[in-house]
Order: C-alpha cells, then sequence, then structure tokens
C-alpha cells in the first residue's frame, strides 16, 4: 500500500495503474465511481489537480483478512493537501491476489461505509 501512495503523491499513474486489476472500482466520491484502469487513471489525474498537485496519502493503521485469492483491507486512511486539511477515512479495499501471486486491488473504497450515508434533508 505504501509504494501505491507513493505513485499517487509523486503524481506517477502509470506505476499506480500496476497495483489495480484491469476491472478494478475507484470509489471517486460516495455515489461516483471509476471502473477499469482507463477510469481509474483518468479519475486519478482530476483528483491530483483538484487538490491542487499536492495530493497526500497515508495509512494510520491496516487490518487484512484473508481468504484464498481475496484480502479485505480495513485501513485508516490519513488524506491532506495543500487546499484540504487532514482528514481520516475508515477505508475498505478488496485485493485479489493475480496469476503471478501480486496482490492487486479489485475495490478502492477509501470513504469506507461514508458510501451508504444519506444526507440529512
Amino acid at each position: 500500500m505504501e509504494a501505491a501512495d507513493r505513485a499517487i503523491m509523486e503524481k506517477d499513474f502509470d506505476t499506480l495503474m500496476s497495483f489495480y486489476t484491469e476491472d478494478a472500482l475507484l470509489v471517486i466520491e460516495p455515489g461516483r465511481n471509476a471502473i477499469g484502469k482507463c477510469q481509474i487513471k483518468n479519475a486519478f489525474i482530476k483528483i491530483s489537480e483538484y487538490f491542487d498537485q499536492g495530493l497526500k496519502v497515508k495509512q494510520d493503521g491496516l487490518e487484512v483478512l484473508k481468504n484464498g485469492n481475496t484480502a479485505l483491507v480495513l485501513a485508516h486512511t490519513v488524506v491532506s493537501a495543500p487546499n484540504f486539511p487532514a482528514v481520516k477515512r475508515s477505508a475498505t479495499y478488496v485485493f485479489k491476489k493475480s496469476e503471478g501471486n501480486i496482490w492487486l486491488c479489485a475495490i478502492d473504497n477509501s470513504y469506507g461505509h461514508e458510501v451508504i450515508r444519506k444526507p440529512l434533508i
């Protein structure tokens, strides 16, 4: 995860895509997803622009639950930028082991349960 976080912060989106399955899903924000490496790469480019090219991502605690070729990763992810104060999210990620025995991210949901919260009216 550290290598992926570093690739995000260095805006090395080609390297970042090597950590995802071909059909991966990225939660851009609750209610908006990117599917597949092409959409995910484009989303990260736009996310980087939104955060003034200064997005910082850090995992502040992980729990990995594995079963065969699937892993559920629960994390406290800290996101910050020059134009965005540090926020700790309770992230949820799903990884699959590839044929080459490499763990790849299939679902990247840094918002965790926030995706099911409904706005108060």
